[in-house]
């Protein structure tokens, strides 16, 4: 192994180690409090501007057995009830003041009703001037659905679909749920056709992947022409998770090589936005971006996460409960915890390597600190590692550092499975 392949080997593994030990620490809901009923603003000053509205849609057909989100076996009585209940949310956020430019609705299966889901982009539409609405399905929808329903509604479609591969589709249990890889294939064709901007999922670092396999699969992604490609590792979780996704995993130093065979293979056709997200750079330009996690957003729906400012915000993760708390006149958060400067600007940290450029003068202005103020571990690391050259008072990150971006944002993903994992345990608190 080259020395320069050996020395980011050893930093992101040591990376790894020490993003673990911050995640428990950082995103623990061991400290986070009891949200009081009818307090339905959740703090959220008169006209309060939120940059996105998260959605939860809780329910999918079948259960994928690695998939750590919120969700239930479909039962189409809770399901309707659920979502007259979601839109009575959504109403009284917007009462108590929230603004927003964009929503993102994720699930489970989020197109499962489509009638329902219809209903409720109306209401946004007809009570806030959005942006842009996100929306996430599975290749399938486009084969038994009416997608035809969300066209004019839905500004942009996530479709997820992991490989093309059958054998890794089998092992993640995909296969029977959703066909092979060129049943679906024929279904996001149908996708691509219907939205305005259309992004589909690819993930790498599956056992038995190799970067020749890999580019296989990018390859038969670009020749669909989607607007946006988001391939990003397989993701190790922190908590119960993590034995579950090393049973699909590969090894860690294949990563690497995988990384740069993906870039290689999008460079011609794709534009890099980040090191896990990618656009199109022909035809007309791309207007809907990738929804960038973490940033500020207000989440309603069972399962829902938000973040405005310093205040995490977590919404049931019992969903008869949820909509106890809705017909009681609430907002269904139901724990909420303060994070702290650093995790914040560790999060900060990891946008800008993934961006490319670590802007002193930007980062001062945002922080009322210098770069090396606020990271002077992180710095040292990241210059050690080879993943920085100096630009004036700023930094770029070399390949090396969009590598360590991305098993940054690898990362923050397993953190999100681990707040899950923990709202999970919350979820038999009830107010009387």
């Amino acid at each position: 192994m080259p020395f320069a392949d050996f020395r980011l080997s050893l930093a992101t593994q040591s990376l790894d180690l020490v993003m673990q030990q911050t995640i428990m620490q950082s995103l623990s809901l061991a400290d986070a409090t009891v949200f009081s009923p009818g307090q339905t603003s959740v703090g959220l000053a008169c006209d309060q501007h939120i940059e996105t509205l998260y959605i939860h849609i809780p329910f999918c057909h079948t259960l994928c057995r690695f998939c750590s989100f919120h969700k239930i076996k479909y039962n189409r009585e809770k399901a309707l009830v659920y979502f007259e209940a979601l839109r009575k949310e959504i109403k009284r956020v917007i009462a108590a003041g929230l603004r927003f430019n964009r929503v993102y609705i994720g699930g489970g299966t989020t197109t499962i009703l489509e009638d329902e889901l219809v209903k409720t982009i109306e209401l946004i539409k007809s009570l806030t001037n959005v942006r842009e609405v996100s929306c996430e399905t599975d290749p399938s929808y486009f084969k038994t659905g009416k997608p035809e329903m969300l066209n004019g509604l839905v500004d942009r479609m996530s479709i997820g679909l992991q490989s093309f591969d059958d054998n890794i589709l089998k092992a993640s249990g995909r296969f029977e749920k959703f066909g092979s890889g060129d049943e679906q294939e024929i279904d996001i064709a149908k996708g691509i056709e219907l939205f305005p901007t259309v992004n589909v999922d690819l993930m790498y670092g599956f056992k038995g992947q190799t970067p020749a396999s890999v580019v296989a699969d990018i390859e038969r992604m670009i020749q669909l022409k989607p607007d946006q490609i988001t391939t990003y590792p397989l993701t190790l979780g922190i908590g119960k998770n993590r034995k579950k996704s090393k049973c699909l995993a590969g090894e860690s130093k294949d990563l690497w090589p995988q990384f740069l065979a993906v870039k290689q293979a999008m460079a011609e056709h794709y534009m890099m936005e980040f090191p896990w997200s990618y656009s199109r750079n022909f035809g007309d330009k791309v207007e809907n971006k990738y929804v960038l996690d973490g940033e500020n957003c207000f989440g309603v729906g069972s399962g829902a996460f938000g973040r405005f400012g310093q205040q995490f915000q977590i919404s049931s993760f019992d969903i008869d409960g949820y909509i106890e708390l809705i017909n009681q006149g609430n907002v269904g958060t139901s724990h909420h915890k303060m994070l702290s400067n650093k995790s914040i600007n560790q999060h900060h940290l990891m946008i800008m390597m993934g961006k490319g450029c670590l802007d002193h003068a930007l980062f001062k202005a945002h922080t009322g600190k210098s770069l090396w103020q606020a990271f002077p571990l992180e710095l040292g690391y990241l210059l050690t590692a080879g993943a920085l050259i100096k630009d004036g008072n700023s930094y770029r990150t070399t390949e090396a550092g969009q590598f360590i971006a991305l098993k940054m944002f690898s990362g923050f993903l397993a953190g999100m499975d681990y707040l899950r994992e923990q709202a999970l345990q919350l979820a038999n608190t009830r107010w009387t």
